[in-house]
């Protein structure tokens, strides 16, 4: 018995196959994400994935795609890491810097747009005694996972680690 034996389909009904539900229009109110934020666990970091529906599969809210928010609370350092997927970073309050490897560190506040490509290292500290740094943070983290290759600087990311 051949437990690796393949299957065939027409390449039109694989297309066909492809064509899934459009993203809906979603709105996470400002309001909702501070109220969220603030009745967490405190910790140096506060991270939510946003999700389209009420299942952790609705975190993939575009394709390939997640979308969190993420506060890194006054005083604390996100230390440096770096892994197979690319962040856009959305800086919505507060100020901190940004590290990058072995760069120097680079200041940031409201309004600043930070692209991490794969692979790069890059942190936060947020020096402020009063003040969250508030970062809007998009990924293609499903994406990467969907392709087996989910891995940061310690090698292949798993449940069990």
């Amino acid at each position: 018995m051949d437990t690796f034996k393949g299957s065939f389909f027409t390449y039109q009904d694989f297309r066909d196959s492809l064509q899934g539900e459009s993203p809906r229009p979603q709105v996470w109110k400002g309001s909702d994400l501070a109220n969220l934020q603030r009745d967490m666990q405190p910790g140096d970091t506060d991270i939510v994935a946003l999700s389209s529906e009420s299942s952790i599969g609705g975190c993939e809210i575009l394709p390939g795609t997640v979308i969190s928010m993420q506060w890194l609370n006054p005083g604390s350092t996100l230390n440096q890491h770096a892994h197979t997927w690319w962040h856009l970073f959305i800086i919505q309050s507060g100020q901190g810097q940004l590290t990058l490897g072995d760069a120097q560190p680079v200041p940031v506040s409201a309004g600043d747009v930070i692209v991490v490509p794969a692979w790069n290292s890059h942190g936060f500290v947020n020096g402020s005694v009063d003040e969250a740094l508030v970062m809007l943070n998009i990924s293609n983290m499903p994406q990467v996972a969907a392709l087996s290759n989910f891995a940061d600087q310690n090698g292949r990311i798993s449940k069990a680690r």
